[in-house]
């Protein structure tokens, strides 16, 4: 009888166990700083394979419009991660939004001066005479005196032609500018897509890089969520990963997030995007992570270019601590 009971705790204990329900994840969601393009599709990777998951997260991706907005949300609590251009987290902190960046994503700057191959503009000087389709007002048009002075052009013998964004390839295309100012992820190729030959002048390349691209959240997550900040970051390197491994299989994850979506646009963007991740020197460095020096150039040019005031120290705009425990 005392075999037979303890027999039959056993089974029910064993029985509880089974019945017992999973342990719960933690929900979070990401903001991206756009709509569904090349900078995404290694997130729909990994929620496709379960890499959020694997580290206790049930992560919602939520489109997004804008680096600005995304910066927003993320402070106000609406979402606990966002991606943005890291010179919106600098701005939006300076203006009082509590957001850190925790992994500088892309840190090779996007920004370039893309021209039709017969144009024969192979360096920055090949642009005298030539005619460059530029939008006023937009970062690149701020960024372009930068540009400009560190390499010591005569701006007086290369002309701008203003125009709205979606012009600009339009008019290299028809051949209206032999130039524009762009995104080498973005600009550069909706006209390559087009079957024009292209040549790509990054402005990191030409002695003007800032950091881009970044994944941030708020301070309150920070201070109260750390491990979840570390997770989120390991799963998401796990899924930048996967996806320059397979390529097609990121492709696919996105699309079936948006379906009717181009996935041969999306794919060169996607792979333009690789290019952005490693540092311009070419210097070692784990992914996700960007030295004090690059913040310090990329807040320089913020002020002196885009008006940036902020009383800030450096440090205070990033939280790298989870690179450490992973």
């Amino acid at each position: 009888m005392k075999n037979l009971s303890i027999r039959r705790l056993l089974v029910l204990g064993l029985a509880s166990l089974a019945a017992a329900p999973a342990l719960a994840l933690d929900k979070a969601s990401l903001r991206l700083n756009w709509v569904l393009i090349g900078q995404h599709p290694a997130y729909y990777l990994g929620l496709e394979r379960g890499y959020y998951r694997d580290e206790g997260i049930d992560l919602t991706i939520n489109e997004g419009r804008g680096s600005g907005p995304a910066v927003q949300l993320v402070a106000g609590g609406e979402d606990t991660f966002g991606l943005a251009d890291t010179g919106a987290v600098i701005a939006g902190r300076a203006k009082g939004a509590p957001v850190k960046v925790i992994m500088s994503l892309f840190r090779t700057s996007n920004l370039s001066v893309t021209c039709a191959a017969d144009a024969n503009v192979r360096t920055l000087t090949d642009l005298y005479g030539k005619k460059v389709a530029v939008t006023a007002g937009d970062a690149l048009h701020q960024m372009w005196p930068g540009l400009v002075g560190a390499n010591n052009l005569d701006e007086k013998k290369i002309t701008l032609v203003f125009m709205d964004p979606a012009a600009k390839p339009v008019a290299v295309l028809q051949g209206r500018t032999e130039c524009l100012l762009g995104g080498i992820d973005d600009q550069a190729v909706t006209i390559a897509s087009q079957g024009k030959k292209i040549d790509v002048l990054r402005f990191a390349d030409n002695k003007f890089n800032t950091l881009t691209v970044s994944a941030f959240t708020s301070d309150k997550v920070l201070a109260e969520k750390p491990d979840l900040v570390r997770r989120f970051a390991r799963a998401t390197e796990r899924s930048w990963k996967a996806a320059m491994a397979d390529p097609d299989a990121a492709i696919k994850a996105a699309a079936k997030a948006k379906p009717g979506i181009n996935e041969s646009v999306l794919r060169a963007q996607m792979e333009a995007s690789f290019k952005l991740i490693p540092p311009p020197d070419g210097s070692p460095m784990p992914f996700g992570i960007a030295p004090e020096s690059y913040w310090e150039q990329t807040i320089a040019i913020l002020t002196r270019y885009q008006g940036l005031k902020t009383e800030a120290k450096v440090a205070d705009h990033f939280d790298y601590r989870w690179a450490a425990t992973k």
